[in-house]
């Protein structure tokens, strides 16, 4: 983020019950990303210099529809310093389709049940909602969105749920030059001193 070549460092976990990969996304610096969006860019660029303003306006991205499209939009526009539309993504991303699948029951039904016996039954709908990981991830771009924008308040609260759902590098949190206007305030410290063994000193290390 920012002038940084930073990325998202994936860590993945094996479901067993599906043999699915959670990835777990925390922030990290790398080039590697950095020069693949930049690529990305830079083809948009060109393409779109070649059109008229009629062929830019048809040939948008659409918005986006899953976690994941919304939180690489959110990346990209703080990479590019647009820090309010990259909240705004990132909002955005928590109401759309994660990758844990699961059941929605919607309604009653009246009538013979569906699997014999008694009547009646249910309705249900297939959804695809956010993860742990997609959570921690969630909350943790969206501090940092807040922190370039001078929220500290939001910043700090959207922190502490992101360390609520998991997220337990700290290090990464005291690094992470996206969250550097947070260092040295009240709220700030507070947090990491509840959260994190070290901030505590050596009695930290044996429980909370």
């Amino acid at each position: 983020m920012k002038s940084l070549a930073t990325i998202l460092l994936i860590i993945t976990c094996t479901n067993a019950f599906t043999g699915s990969i959670c990835k777990r996304r925390i922030l990290h610096q790398q080039p590697s990303i950095n020069t693949r969006l930049q690529s990305s860019s830079s083809s948009s660029s060109a393409s779109s210099s070649s059109s008229n303003s009629s062929d830019k306006s048809s040939r948008l991205p659409p918005p986006p529809s899953t976690f994941r499209e919304a939180e690489v939009a959110g990346l990209r526009l703080m990479q590019d310093g647009r820090h309010e539309e990259a909240l705004k993504a990132f909002q955005k991303a928590m109401s759309l389709p994660g990758s844990r699948p699961d059941i929605l029951r919607t309604a009653n039904v009246p009538g013979p049940s569906p699997v014999g016996g008694s009547t009646g039954g249910t309705q249900d709908r297939f959804v695809q909602n956010l993860d742990e990981f997609e959570f921690q991830a969630a909350h943790y771009n969206v501090a940092c969105a807040h922190a370039c924008l001078g929220n500290v308040g939001d910043a700090v609260n959207n922190l502490q749920k992101a360390f609520e759902y998991g997220f337990d590098n700290f290090a990464t949190v005291r690094a992470d030059p996206d969250l550097g206007s947070l260092e040295g305030t009240r709220e700030f410290e507070a947090l990491l001193k509840k959260w994190d063994p070290k901030s505590r000193g050596i009695m930290g290390l044996f429980g909370k």
